[in-house]
């Protein structure tokens, strides 16, 4: 994955904020600091990426839960969503909870999908069900869990990064479709938290859960045409004989898969351009000369 500028800014702050958590040095007289991070950006962004990396730089172990992946309390074949946090806040030091694709829980319907949603607030407001969590859990031999002990990991060790895509919020508050070249950088990244309350496209029960978010945008035109020559894409254009310009690259269609799918398309043709022509493969006589010379 390529960092650009707004992945290390969103990382620099996430990591701020997490080593702040670890340490335990993070309360006040009279006030209590948000540290939960919110990762907002467009797809292929590097919402996951930068997640999992601020996970692995902190020392911590990285458990990431999606929408699809959700188990609400209660269900009978598998072991509840709340219930896996619990196991690693058990089995690590540091955790990293990922709730992503957070703007996927807004519409929740259903009794199946209300169970969902109850368990998700429980888990970012830390409440979680730990008398029936011991009841159903088997330990080691001789090894003795308290409800207190389970209490203190989970207030300790258990930092939760939350990321959604929420496009609408960009798209709404500037009045464009997208976060591409049609605005700078300047300005994608002028979206601030007011402007995000007043949208009320991230549910303010939502935010009061986290602290304000960071945010990802996709390259610059700048940031691509540097891209396009460290990932040696240009170089690769050059042998096809095309020209790869940044403005002819769509962010919108995918994130830094566009960049992928392009790399892609360009090393098939230059493969393709050095293929001799007539049959593929080895002639008979060839591949007859191969098997008497072979060994086996």
């Amino acid at each position: 994955m390529i960092e650009t500028n707004s992945h290390r800014a969103a990382r620099d702050t996430l990591l701020a904020m997490g080593n702040l958590f670890f340490s335990g040095k993070h309360t006040l007289p009279k006030i209590r600091l948000r540290l939960n991070g919110l990762i907002v950006g467009p797809t292929g962004a590097g919402k996951s990426f930068l997640a999992e990396s601020v996970a692995r730089q902190l020392g911590a172990k990285y458990f990431r839960v999606t929408r699809g992946d959700w188990l609400p309390t209660g269900c009978r074949d598998k072991r509840s969503t709340a219930f896996q946090v619990l196991d690693q806040v058990l089995s690590y030091d540091r955790v990293v909870l990922h709730l992503d694709e957070l703007d996927k829980f807004s519409n929740l319907q259903g009794e199946w999908s209300a169970s969902i949603g109850a368990d998700l607030w429980n888990i970012l407001d830390k409440k979680f069900q730990i008398t029936e969590y011991l009841r159903e859990t088997t330990f080691k031999e001789g090894e003795k869990i308290t409800e207190q002990d389970v209490a203190r990991r989970v207030r300790l060790g258990l930092w939760i990064l939350g990321s959604g895509t929420w496009q609408d919020v960009f798209a709404n508050s500037r009045g464009r479709p997208s976060i591409g070249f049609g605005c700078g950088r300047a300005e994608a990244s002028d979206v601030g938290f007011a402007e995000i309350v007043r949208s009320n496209e991230i549910s303010p029960e939502l935010l009061l859960r986290f602290s304000e978010p960071v945010f990802l945008h996709y390259p610059t035109e700048e940031e691509t045409s540097q891209l396009l020559d460290s990932t040696g894409i240009s170089a690769l254009a050059s042998q096809v004989g095309v020209r790869i310009s940044p403005e002819q690259l769509d962010w919108n269609l995918g994130g830094m898969r566009v960049l992928e799918n392009l790399a892609t398309r360009l090393v098939i043709e230059l493969y393709k351009s050095k293929q001799p022509t007539g049959p593929a493969g080895p002639s008979s006589n060839d591949a007859d000369a191969k098997v008497e010379q072979s060994p086996y």
